[in-house]
């Protein structure tokens, strides 16, 4: 599969994917925010956020996020959910590997179920 054909695999199930995709349990951001010290007001990056499940989490937290999506379809869905409700969120068109964002703009990665996307050589 080539990096283009990975971006745009899930375009045609985007639905699918913010109806069935289930969330993440609450007792992750406990740990993050309990035992890890993360702060409420760190700002993280979602990589490979695709609809935005876990980016929820995070903004409904009270973090400041930017959903980074290389699929535009995915990216899109996540625009259209999560902006409206949290004027914290952004997103931008990127990848693991060239997110696109500024040096030490971030506080916290994240990359829930994204891993296997990402060119590990890069």
């Amino acid at each position: 599969m080539t990096a283009s054909d990975s971006t745009e695999r899930f375009s045609s199930r985007v639905a699918d994917y913010v109806r069935y995709r289930p969330d993440y349990p609450a007792a992750l951001l406990d740990w993050l925010h309990g035992p890890m010290g993360v702060s409420h007001q760190a700002r993280v990056a979602d990589i490979g956020a695709g609809t935005g499940i876990s980016s929820r989490a995070f903004l409904a937290s009270g973090h400041p996020l930017v959903a980074v999506e290389p699929n535009a379809a995915m990216r899109a869905a996540a625009e259209q959910w999560l902006a409206p409700q949290y004027p914290q969120f952004s997103a931008v068109d990127g990848r693991a590997e060239a997110t696109g964002l500024a040096d030490a703009s971030i506080d916290l990665v994240s990359a829930a179920q994204a891993f296997h996307w990402f060119d590990t050589v890069a």
